[in-house]
């Protein structure tokens, strides 16, 4: 009698899930029918010949395969493992011949690909016709898992790095300095007799997210613990709300952001705990004009922001704003200088046997670098050209992004170069991966050169400056390009480079015994290329 009540109850259960499951099939299906972008018939999509939607294969591809996916939305041409004529009966080529496509995005989205050659194009549109603020709103959803849209569609923290803090870029790198030794001391050891196995990927987040906090916030508050824990999990769980939001049809966004909220916002309680003494301080300087603080007004990002907040945004000059302006500041500030350094680390001991990298990373480091009690200046950081190839090269093939310049359609009348009418609320952007990769451009695109492009900077001087690490154009989109590029790499650009000279300079480094001298490897998810999270390398402070 017990078991067939269960059988019973079981049998209901399995019903109720079956309708539940039906329902929400039905419910996607129609949203996908009646209130999905419509795109034009002159807009092809990728590996479909012609039909007016995504498979679920094409659509399975994004997660699985999204680099060649890519790659053929670039150009066809270098494709070999599909024949063309059974692929693509039409012969359409896309990307690099002038031609946009339609890609299959996350979740529900579809992703417009223009062509390379519109990168002038685009940049000059201006952003009541595409939004580039829009577009970090639709792509980050940030309102549905870590505090309101004006974050992104109003992000004034960002332009106080443009035009305030790029002014003193040489005064912030003299603390800077100062604190990236303390944090590689403190985390890679001072042990000159044993090697020291450390998880690269973990290690460099906490050093960059030291060293960051160093000019964002200043001491001591950079070498605290608790904060820099609490602000690296803002950045990876704004990484991972956007995905998991991401994923849902609009319709559901709203009903699951409650539990996607629980997550940031014990982060931000705890990082407010931290922040507030240091807050509470500040607002005290706040009563008198910054020239009456004299030496005891800090110039750091925190106090630009809160004078900023002071004569521009007196609402938010509260705790709570300025903790969540703050969190998106480290946001960009941690998340891909840890990713870069985690990445430049790996190439440079994967290419050390062919190439010598740290032999002759070292020599430059000797030279360039200002002997002890000096600071850095920007004549110096020039006067690395290996290390700026090495940088460069390293973003050239592991970018955490393979896209860029996206942007959103706010207007219904706007056309491509290539004629297509482009919906209102159509997210478009050009693709970065490929172009950076494209074998016509690079000699063995796919492997890391250390000195590529130091090379290519002796051959012809005259061109040096556009083949530098923070230079952008059609074939280096890691920053972006015009006025939306990323404001802050300039000072990422020392921070980069301060951290491989000390790392050269006072470290023998190693992959560890198990890796047998080869490269851990990154990994795509979905279009996103995230750094080996479990790979380890060993060190050991050198004699020097």
């Amino acid at each position: 009698m017990a078991s067939w009540s269960s059988l019973v109850i079981f049998s209901s259960m399995f019903q109720n899930v079956v309708v539940d499951v039906l329902l929400l099939l039905a419910a996607l299906y129609l949203y996908d029918r009646f209130f999905s972008i419509r795109y034009p018939p002159n807009l092809p999509r990728i590996r479909e010949n012609g039909k007016t939607r995504f498979s679920l294969r094409t659509r399975w591809a994004y997660y699985t395969d999204c680099a060649n996916l890519f790659r053929e939305a670039y150009d066809i041409v270098s494709i070999q493992r599909v024949p063309l004529k059974c692929a693509y009966p039409d012969g359409m080529q896309y990307s690099k011949h002038g031609k946009s496509c339609l890609v299959p995005g996350l979740g529900f989205r579809n992703e417009v690909i223009i062509p390379s050659s519109s990168l002038r194009w685009i940049t000059s549109q201006p952003d009541h016709r595409l939004s580039a603020y829009e577009a970090f709103r639709e792509l980050d959803l940030v309102e549905f898992h870590s505090g309101p849209h004006e974050l992104l569609t109003d992000p004034w923290q960002g332009m106080l790095v443009r035009r305030d803090m790029n002014r003193i870029l040489e005064r912030l790198v003299v603390v800077l300095n100062d604190e990236l030794q303390y944090a590689f001391d403190a985390r890679f050891g001072t042990n000159a007799d044993e090697w020291t196995e450390i998880n690269l990927y973990e290690t460099m987040k906490r050093i960059v997210a030291q060293g960051s906090s160093r000019f964002t916030v200043g001491l001591p508050l950079c070498r605290n613990e608790a904060y820099l824990i609490s602000t690296s999990k803002f950045a990876d769980n704004f990484v991972l709300g956007a995905g998991g939001i991401g994923l849902l049809p609009r319709f559901l966004r709203p009903i699951v952001s409650p539990l996607a909220m629980l997550s940031g916002k014990s982060i931000i309680r705890t990082t407010k705990r931290e922040f507030q003494p240091i807050y509470e301080q500040r607002m005290r300087l706040l009563q008198r004009p910054a020239a009456e603080n004299g030496p005891d007004e800090p110039e750091d990002h925190l106090q630009m922001m809160l004078r900023y907040a002071q004569s521009d945004r007196p609402s938010e000059l509260n705790l709570d704003d300025i903790t969540l302006r703050l969190c998106m500041a480290n946001l960009g500030s941690y998340h891909q200088t840890s990713v870069a350094i985690t990445n430049a680390i790996f190439n440079i001991l994967a290419s050390d046997p062919e190439h010598h990298t740290i032999a002759a990373l070292r020599a430059e480091a000797a030279t360039a670098a200002p002997t002890p009690g000096c600071p850095w200046t920007k004549s110096a950081i020039a006067h690395m050209p290996q290390a700026d190839s090495v940088l460069r090269e390293t973003l050239r093939l592991h970018s955490f992004a393979n896209r860029n310049l996206i942007r959103k359609v706010m207007v219904s009348d706007l056309r491509t170069e290539d004629g297509v009418l482009l919906p209102q609320g159509a997210m478009l952007s050009l693709l970065a991966h490929p172009a950076q990769t494209d074998p016509a451009v690079y000699t063995h695109p796919l492997a890391f050169d250390p000195f590529r492009f130091s090379r290519l900077r002796d051959a012809a001087p005259d061109a040096a400056p556009d083949l530098a690490f923070v230079a952008t154009g059609p074939r280096f989109l890691p920053f972006g390009h015009g006025r939306h590029a990323c404001p802050g790499r300039f000072l990422v650009d020392f921070e980069l480079k301060i951290m491989v000279a000390y790392l050269v300079t006072n470290y023998d480094f190693a992959f560890v015994d198990t890796d047998r001298g080869r490269r851990p490897e990154t990994r795509w998810v979905a279009e996103a290329v995230f750094p080996p999270a479990e790979g380890m390398i060993k060190v050991r402070r050198r004699k020097v």
